[in-house]
């Protein structure tokens, strides 16, 4: 994939990109579905309409700095770039418990909380990749995509792995190499400015250390495309140069975002796929799609006139996997705080039900539901009341009961106060009668001295 530095007049394939973007919102009034638009696991807010109603991550990247925390987004799905067969489900890591990354579903309001926990789901498989770079904490990591980014100019190289930052986006460059990253989190630490990203490569895989090197694009490149990086992190707008490259398919994103301190960023280039890589089912080789949410919009699209790349990309459309209605026990592990508890997938309805039909079904499942949740109060009730005859049969038999005190000292004698108070007696009464006897002998001194006196003598 190589960059050229200079830029031509506005191609076929650019023009083609505002024509997708006005197909967009005719497919979109054609068939739409009402859908839940808002941020968090649990959210009923606002609505928005749509070809699919989603769930996905959103997380403000900017390489290995986070720009805020990650959120869950609910929204809308609508554009050429979307299959008419999307399948309901929801993809998920089953290796610590349950945690879902994305649902898909064409019903209205199938993404709310209840709805979202009966759609089946789809393991997600995560890799083991090589890490290098000031980004790692080790010599491996685990992620859905393993990467390999190169800076072309410096010829600085980092490795590492990357979850689905951005919804929709990360699915479409499986296999892929490109130029600019296609979203924020896919160059790492090699770029600090967005300048930095015109020399910038990078590519994804999907195996364990397939990043040990540098993928090798073999297919040829015909396709011109415009290159050019934007950013709006903290309300600091940058902008980079805008040059050309060579690539399979040329590609557009645009995100504005008020989750997170990055409020914008938006990507032009080009995108060679290894040979071999697998389309994501969900998904067309080419067109444009939007998701929609309440504080999350994203807009990408994808274009070759390039007969061979078409002919390769639809001889590699990804498989429908496996689904599951639960986690295998040896995956649930119990954990504080798990995302989704998931219930088996209801019945698919019967084309040609009406409404009332419908409605008629709902009330009987709720009934059921009810009913199921009396009979098992009524068992616990039940349980309860047989513990308590149990425990009054057992008071009743006869239980030899021993009381321990402590060591107790011997009784005071009775007569103690009365000898004490008698004592007390004896003691006041001899005072008396020595105060008696020496008032007496003072009269006595003191009549003496006076007859003394009177005498003369």
């Amino acid at each position: 994939m190589t960059a050229v530095t200079s830029v031509g007049a506005m191609s076929i394939v650019q023009r083609l990109q505002w024509v997708g973007l006005a197909v967009l919102c005719l497919s979109t009034a054609a068939s739409a579905v009402k859908c839940f638009d808002c941020v968090g696991e649990d959210c009923v807010g606002s609505f928005c309409e749509g070809q699919y109603c989603m769930l996905s991550k959103f997380a403000p990247r900017w390489g290995s700095a986070e720009w805020g925390a990650p959120q869950t987004v609910k929204g809308c799905m609508s554009g050429t770039m979307l299959r008419d067969d999307v399948r309901d489900h929801c993809e998920a890591n089953l290796e610590d418990g349950i945690e879902v990354f994305t649902c898909f579903c064409n019903k209205d309001y199938c993404n709310g909380p209840k709805q979202v926990r009966k759609l089946k789901i789809e393991p997600v498989e995560l890799y083991t990749c090589v890490c290098d770079g000031e980004h790692c904490d080790g010599k491996s990591c685990v992620g859905e995509l393993c990467t390999y980014v190169v800076n072309h100019k410096n010829k600085r190289t980092e490795q590492g792995c990357v979850n689905a930052s951005i919804p929709l986006i990360e699915r479409r460059t499986l296999g892929a190499c490109m130029m600019p990253p296609i979203t924020g989190a896919m160059h790492h630490s090699i770029a600090k400015e967005v300048e930095d990203l015109l020399n910038t490569e990078s590519c994804t895989c999907a195996s364990d250390y397939c990043n040990t090197k540098k993928p090798v694009i073999e297919v040829d490149e015909n396709m011109k495309c415009k290159m050019n990086v934007r950013a709006n992190l903290m309300g600091a707008e940058m902008n980079s140069r805008t040059i050309s490259c060579s690539g399979e398919y040329c590609f557009k994103v645009n995100a504005t975002s008020e989750l997170g301190y990055m409020r914008s960023f938006g990507t032009i280039g080009c995108v060679s796929f290894i040979e071999g890589s697998e389309l994501a089912e969900e998904l067309e080789i080419t067109g444009c799609a939007k998701f929609q949410s309440e504080k999350l919009t994203v807009n990408a699209c994808f274009f070759t006139n390039d007969t061979k790349a078409l002919a390769r990309a639809r001889s590699h459309v990804q498989p429908k996997q496996r689904l599951v209605t639960a986690a295998p026990e040896k995956h649930r592990r119990p954990t504080k705080e798990t995302p989704f508890e998931f219930e088996p997938a209801p019945p698919v309805a019967e084309e040609g039900v009406g409404e009332s039909e419908k409605e008629e079904k709902e009330e009987k499942e709720e009934e059921d539901e009810r009913e199921e949740e009396e009979e098992e109060e009524q068992k616990s009730k039940n349980a309860k009341q047989h513990h308590k005859s149990h425990k009054e049969e057992e008071s009743e038999k006869p239980v030899e009961t021993f009381i321990f005190q402590g060591p107790t000292e011997a009784p005071v004698p009775e007569d103690s106060n009365t000898t004490l108070v008698a004592v007390f007696v004896v003691i006041m009464v001899i005072i008396v009668i020595a105060g008696v006897i020496w008032k007496f002998e003072l009269h006595k001194k003191v009549f003496r001295s006076s007859y003394d006196t009177v005498a003369g003598g």
